[in-house]
């Protein structure tokens, strides 16, 4: 979001690998941590670090004086709600929401990022109405009684791809494996046989030509391909629309 929207480089890293990717942050350096409950302790451990190396912080956290809110030095709330599961995708939203008006105000353009907040606010009540959850549930019984699923997506949508494999395993406990849309080939297409689902990613962006075609590449194994996107195509077998909302889709897509 930071690259396409403000043109700034981000480095990205798991908490718990963050300890050994340290030695290049100085005082000029600034991280930022991401925890719903602000005590998670390898996101407190890299911090604690990050510290000492002179790194300001800031924290996108759920809970009001929490470790992580009380040691940085920009405090942002989720204001999500406590959390009652495990499987927390409403503060998965609230960040990429919080990150989405950042990335806007560094070119001061925050009006923007909140039309398309208010857009995806919007659209997610059209995917929580009786119509939506019908389909999504008769999609929901086919694929609970498969071993195996893979979620695949390109660019902002590859983490889509990835918060929607780990929701299915926290949620179903079936074996569910998030891909970048190009590296399906290296390896793991060899897995794919027959009834094989994929659910597929598939916004109105610059990754829309590259995803329908590795989309393809399963289909013509035999996969059973799940379009996500604002735009049919015919290499889906089943298909939930969530309308183009420019950089927020991935908001929409989550849900």
């Amino acid at each position: 979001l930071f690259a396409k929207i403000a043109n700034s480089h981000v480095n990205t890293a798991p908490a718990s690998e963050f300890n050994y990717l340290e030695s290049f942050l100085t005082k000029k350096s600034l991280v930022i941590a991401l925890s719903q409950s602000g005590e998670t302790i390898d996101v407190i451990e890299p911090l604690n670090r990050a510290k000492q190396k002179g790194a300001k912080i800031v924290a996108l956290t759920n809970v009001l004086g929490s470790t992580i809110y009380r040691m940085s030095d920009f405090k942002i709330l989720l204001s999500a709600g406590p959390e009652k599961a495990v499987a927390s995708t409403k503060a998965y939203t609230a960040k990429v929401a919080i990150l989405l008006m950042l990335a806007f105000s560094m070119i001061d353009k925050i009006g923007d990022a909140k039309e398309l907040l208010l857009n995806a606010a919007d659209e997610i009540d059209r995917l929580l109405s009786n119509k939506s959850l019908n389909e999504i549930k008769a999609l929901a019984r086919l694929l609970s009684s498969l071993q195996h699923i893979y979620t695949i997506g390109r660019g902002v949508s590859y983490p889509a791809a990835l918060e929607a494999a780990l929701k299915i395993k926290e949620v179903s406990y079936i074996h569910t494996e998030g891909l970048p849309g190009g590296e399906l080939k290296h390896g793991t297409i060899a897995l794919i046989e027959k009834g094989t689902p994929c659910i597929v990613f598939a916004p109105n962006d610059e990754t829309f030509e590259s995803i329908i075609s590795n989309a393809s590449e399963i289909k013509s194994r035999g996969g059973l391909i799940i379009g996500i996107g604002s735009e049919n195509s015919m290499v889906f077998d089943h298909f939930i629309e969530v309308k183009d909302l420019g950089e927020a889709s991935i908001i929409a897509q989550v849900v």
